[in-house]
């Protein structure tokens, strides 16, 4: 197989394994992804290994489209709060437009796979930017970087939860909440 059919075959995995966690749910097994695309499960297992992997990449990729898009209206470098509130508020605006997003959200939050995909991308480094303006506490930025992420995510994660029970709490609040 050449490099160019490795790279249609991976991306057409990846966009077709995307479609189907946000139409139908994360539930979708690598059977149903296969089957889809009319190739065998092996070949998914050898270029994603787990359903995990792939939604890991999902958030990456949807980390890199914003932060390219956020920053022609601020620089991460010069307001490094600014910019990761404003993430937070670009992504509310988008899941309260793509309900199929947000339900993705919704299902992969319990396994922590946004903030994994936070610790695998260069997004990470942001993160640390912003720590940088934390009060020395004498941990290390790795463990700093956990329990910002942790703390951040349990509260959005719990929100979002709730939400999905009828709870009756907007984006805008539920951004807010998550952000203090």
């Amino acid at each position: 197989m050449t490099e160019h059919k490795e790279k249609t075959n991976k991306q057409l995995i990846y966009d077709t394994a995307k479609n189907l966690f946000f139409t139908e749910g994360y539930q979708v097994g690598f059977r149903r992804i296969a089957q889809k695309i009319g190739i065998s499960q092996g070949l998914i297992t050898y270029h994603f290994k787990t359903k995990r992997n792939i939604a890991i990449e999902i958030y990456k990729e949807d980390y890199q489209i914003l932060s390219t898009y956020l920053k022609y209206f601020i620089n991460p470098d010069e307001d490094t709060f600014l910019y990761v509130v404003g993430l937070y508020n670009l992504t509310s605006r988008i899941y309260e437009a793509n309900p199929e997003k947000l339900n993705f959200v919704r299902e992969t939050q319990i396994e922590n796979i946004g903030c994994e995909a936070i610790y695998s991308s260069s997004f990470k480094q942001i993160y640390f930017k912003l720590m940088e303006d934390m009060r020395p506490n004498g941990y290390s930025k790795e463990k700093n970087l956990t329990l910002f992420l942790a703390t951040t995510y349990s509260a959005f994660g719990a929100i979002l939860q709730k939400q999905s029970e009828g709870f009756d709490f907007s984006d805008d609040e539920s951004l807010t909440h998550s952000v203090d």
